[in-house]
């Protein structure tokens, strides 16, 4: 595995931004808008601690390996396995009941392409996992992958058009391979396949479309 240096400062704080937009903004939004929540259940609850643990865990491993703890950030990546497995069916299952509650389709289509989309990126961080050019990016596009319904928290809290997701989902996506190029002089082979499977990736969305008003 490459050793730690210095630059796994910029993965560990991009992974911490991940975690503080999802730690922030759920719960804003569910405080300022809760006449739009769906009925709360204890899966709902179930659903955000397993989120809120991944993005937790991805900052604790980046750090991990920031500070020179591979033995311990390598146990804690085997129990991701298990977080995983809880993580994306409840993420399914629960807007497969959205879409029953309000008969929309849009969300369940999007959040099914979204966990689709984690599982392939995941699959290829576990399987480069001694690779850690490779195995790091990855990592972080499979956590980039789910961002966007977080995102559009920031929208409903800040009052913005819900379309400003993307942009800001673009920002964080192009963050990878701008850090390449200023420390590396080039793209790495991760962030590469990253914009183009993002290509895709927004294809795929714009075909589904935005959920009705």
């Amino acid at each position: 595995m490459d050793q730690p240096s210095r630059g796994e400062r910029f993965f560990f704080f991009y992974s911490l931004t991940l975690f503080l937009i999802v730690l922030i903004f759920f719960p804003l939004h569910a405080l300022i808008n809760s006449d739009y929540l769906p009925p709360v259940r204890p899966l709902l609850h179930v659903h955000a601690i397993a989120l809120g643990s991944w993005y937790a865990l991805i900052a604790v491993q980046a750090g991990l390996i920031g500070t020179g703890r591979a033995g311990l950030h390598m146990t804690l990546g085997k129990a991701s396995l298990v977080l995983v497995a809880i993580m994306l069916p409840l993420g399914v299952w629960v807007s497969y009941e959205n879409m029953v509650r309000t008969g929309a389709p849009q969300i369940f289509l999007v959040n099914s392409v979204n966990v689709a989309v984690f599982a392939i990126y995941y699959a290829m961080a576990m399987v480069w996992r001694k690779t850690g050019a490779l195995h790091k990016r990855f990592m972080m596009l499979a956590s980039l992958s789910l961002m966007l319904p977080a995102l559009a928290r920031v929208t409903y809290v800040l009052h913005l058009d819900p379309y400003a997701a993307l942009p800001m989902w673009l920002v964080l996506l192009f963050a990878l391979p701008a850090y390449d190029l200023i420390r590396e002089r080039k793209i790495k082979t991760a962030s590469v396949v990253g914009l183009i499977l993002s290509v895709v990736y927004i294809g795929v969305l714009m075909s589904i479309g935005p959920p009705p008003e």
